[in-house]
């Protein structure tokens, strides 16, 4: 590791550290603009510039350039150093607009930063200066190009590391332009990434102009709810109001930058139709009292009919304090009808992920540097963007990626595509593991040869799979195959996609216990006669929706607990509102297995735009806020068992408890989380369900996720809901052409649960002979379960 010196203090920095950053390390602040660590060094800003007096490099070079040597003596004071960046600064500000009050970049402006660092106080400068017209870029991000200074930061990120293709630069000299060929939405899903880059006012964040100043905000890290992958976020309010959301730092997980879904699916915690008043028996009441009748409810029905007539569920999206409470709630009651995810496939996928991923686990660093990558029903740009952003970065570091996959998997970056039929996934990765050829077509064996060969000679080997489309059979295949494919000099990796940001801590809980539609099959059969459902729907989350309502219509009593105005929430004879995860601290397991804290941002009420609808808050005062009355789902199920409600607390008795969960002890948001090594419980065995075949006429319909319209937090957020597509089905060419169809044509969508209008969509990527349609929340597509199978028709609407 090399030793130098800067301004008279020595560092000692890791092997390929530059030397900007090894002054960082010493707390010097060095003037710059185009470097990013997550983007690397060009040294185009020139701002830099340090002295280099004596080592193996001399004189005057730009500092991000050069990386830190043994011997190195640097001075940041140099005279002829000061005078450069000075003089940078100077001719950087020559069109810069002096509009720094009415800039939503004011009070986190690394120009007004670097402006002062590099000595640039007064504007010589009298001439006429370069203007431009601003393009509209979509819902997201917010253009106002005059402030440009070409520092390059939101093309590399755009372009080179997120891999989109539609922004760029234009121009020479002086008149450089940054944008699109002409105005539309930003295509890419990771477009808000160059809000957070760009080191001045240009790119913003639309939805969040003219809000709030950031010292009149208030942040604090947290974990992105929207998938499993735990991505690092610092959301930030204020009028209790949750305004913004950046990317945070975690170098294990999302690195630097996050994606569109995290950024812009805030809104769910300011949603107008959010339940914040608790109620029994559909009458308003305060929570303590709703909690009291909850309580005594619940022991009544398990006195009368027994503890199992009390079934409880959890759910992804709550967090590990208060799924683990619910466990002790049904120990406590005595009941062992408990089940952590009403989607009866994602609830076994992510308990069989737990039994069997044990040391294969792998992180989204990980994937980074990986050199082999090996999709099998898995769509990460619906199920965990951030992993196709990581997948990116392995191949340009030079790794490979191949998809097997029966979908058109978009992906920012090359990749071999071989479509397979969903039902015969885990099949192939049992032969795939074991190297048996035999169990693949002429076409296929020649694939999978070549496939086995490239594993076997890299070095990094990762298997991605998807939760929905493998199945609990299929992720175990998918950790067998890792398993059977590992060495002693070389170990293959697993990632599998799971469905929410705590569906792993769901499977660790959820031990031998049963399945939700065990689950329902007591509801139908008069066995369970209570539900306490926390932050779940399973009127709508469950596998067969039609099903779960009918069977849950027969509850004598249903409790809810929940941030969302879900139907659950709706129906529910004592319902208790919950906070947000912005709105409390808690932890999730993301599905590596790691265990990572976040903090509240924002205390609940109805934000202050709402009270006053758009104009000056009214000039009333309460012994309460408006819409105060939720609390964190752990408090609520603390206060059910009577136990203390502080947070340590809560932890304590957990960890106590459970020794599993011990790191519940130690997390902190300052740390990249823990990840855990126990394994859980490999679910009972269940009836091996009949390959797929359909009837003469009849198609085959595979549901699966939308990036947008599929995730039930980001759907509540307004600032998606511009990105939300209308229902749309997606084939092969050759398969509408048979069918008479062609892209843009609607037809008639026929399923067992009724018919609806889509739109044709196709892509050569596509499996031949397969129907594919996503889930989409409030359409006639609602009601569609990822990772199913389905009978279909699909017929062209004629005009009348």
């Amino acid at each position: 590791m090399p030793k130098l010196t800067i301004d008279n203090l020595q560092v000692t920095v890791a092997e390929g550290t530059n030397v900007l950053e090894a002054a960082r390390a010493l707390d010097i602040v060095i003037p710059h603009f185009c470097y990013h660590e997550a983007l690397g060094a060009v040294g185009a800003c020139r701002l830099c510039a340090m002295m280099f007096v004596d080592g193996p490099v001399k004189g005057l070079q730009m500092a991000c350039m050069i990386k830190a040597q043994d011997g190195m003596v640097v001075s940041s004071t140099d005279p002829d150093a000061m005078d450069l960046r000075r003089h940078v600064i100077e001719w950087t500000m020559i069109n810069h607009p002096h509009d720094c009050p009415v800039c939503d970049e004011g009070g986190e402006c690394q120009l007004q930063e670097m402006t002062v660092a590099g000595g640039h106080g007064v504007r010589r400068y009298t001439g006429k200066k370069r203007t431009f017209s601003n393009q509209n870029l979509g819902p997201f991000v917010q253009q106002e190009m005059n402030r440009c200074i070409t520092c390059y930061r939101c093309v590399r990120t755009y372009r080179d590391y997120c891999g989109g293709s539609d922004y760029g630069v234009f121009g020479s000299r002086n008149r450089v332009f940054y944008g699109r060929v002409q105005d539309g939405s930003l295509e890419s899903p990771f477009s808000g990434n160059i809000i957070d880059v760009c080191p001045t006012g240009v790119l913003t964040s639309k939805p969040f102009r003219y809000k709030t100043r950031l010292w009149d905000l208030q942040e604090a890290p947290s974990v992105c709810p929207h998938c499993s992958l735990g991505c690092a976020t610092v959301p930030g309010g204020r009028y209790r109001d949750v305004q913004r959301v950046r990317a945070g730092i975690n170098r294990e997980t999302n690195g630097f930058f996050i994606c569109d879904r995290g950024r812009f699916g805030y809104d769910h915690v300011n949603h107008p139709q959010r339940p914040r008043q608790a109620r029994v028996d559909g009458q308003p009441v305060m929570i303590d009292k709703a909690v009291m009748a909850a309580r005594q409810r619940v022991a009544e029905m398990a006195r009368e009919h027994g503890p199992n007539s009390v079934a409880f569920l959890g759910s992804s999206r709550a967090s590990l304090e208060a799924n683990a409470l619910l466990r002790d709630l049904a120990s406590t009651t005595g009941s062992t009808q408990l089940v952590f995810e009403a989607h009866h496939g994602r609830d076994r996928a992510a308990r069989t992920l737990v039994a069997r991923l044990g040391e294969h686990a792998r992180s989204q660093e990980d994937i980074r540097q990986s050199d082999l990558i090996i999709l099998f029903g898995a769509d990460p740009l619906a199920e965990g963007p951030m992993l196709a952003l990581a997948i990116r970065q392995a191949v340009r570091n030079g790794g490979r990626v191949v998809v097997i996959d029966p979908r058109p998997v978009e992906l920012p970056c090359a990749a071999t595509h071989l479509p397979l039929a969903p039902e015969r996934l885990p099949v192939i990765l049992t032969a795939f593991g074991r190297g048996d050829l035999n169990a693949f077509d002429a076409r296929e064996r020649e694939f999978f040869a070549s496939l086995i060969e490239q594993l076997h000679s890299a070095r990094r080997p990762i298997m991605v799979g998807g939760a929905d489309l493998l199945g609990d059979k299929g992720v175990d295949a998918l950790c067998s195959a890792a398993a059977e494919l590992s060495t002693g000099a070389r170990s293959v990796g697993v990632m599998t996609l799971l469905a929410g940001p705590n569906s792993f801590g769901g499977g660790l809980l959820a031990g031998d216990g049963p399945g939700f539609d065990t689950l329902l099959d007591a509801v139908h059969e008069g066995r369970v006669h209570a539900l306490v459902c926390l932050e779940s729907d399973p009127f709508r989350e469950a596998m067969d929706p039609a099903r779960a309502q009918a069977a849950l219509g027969r509850l004598q009593l249903l409790v809810s607990i929940d941030a969302t105005p879900s139907l659950a929430a709706r129906r529910a004879d004592i319902f208790l509102p919950a906070r947000a995860n912005a709105e409390m601290a808690g932890s999730y397991i993301n599905n590596e297995g790691r265990l990572q804290a976040f903090l509240p941002v924002i205390d609940p009420g109805l934000p202050i735009r709402e009270t006053g609808a758009g104009n000056h808050p009214p000039r009333e005062f309460f012994q309460e806020t408006p819409g105060s009355a939720p609390e964190a789902d752990w408090w609520l199920l603390a206060q059910l068992l009577e136990r203390s409600a502080n947070l340590a607390e809560v932890r304590k008795t957990i960890a106590e408890n459970d020794e599993v969960l011990a790191g519940l002890l130690s997390i902190t948001t300052e740390t990249t989380g823990l990840r855990l090594t126990a394994r859980g419980v490999m679910p009972l065995s269940a009836e091996k369900p009949p390959l797929h075949a359909a009837a003469v006429g009849i198609l085959t319909l595979l549901v699966t996720t939308a990036p947008v319209g599929s995730h039930w937090l980001a759907h509540l957020s307004s600032p998606l809901a511009a990105t939300e597509p209308q229902p749309y089905v997606c084939l092969h060419p050759d398969h509408a052409d048979a069918l008479g169809l062609v892209a843009g044509d609607r037809a008639r969508l026929t399923t067992h649960s009724g018919h609806c209008q889509v739109v044709i969509r196709l892509s050569a990527q596509m499996m031949n002979g397969l129907v594919l349609t996503p889930q989409l929340w409030d359409t006639a597509l609602e009601g569609m379960r990822p990772g199913s199978l389905l009978d279909c028709r699909l017929e062209k609407e004629t005009k009348a």
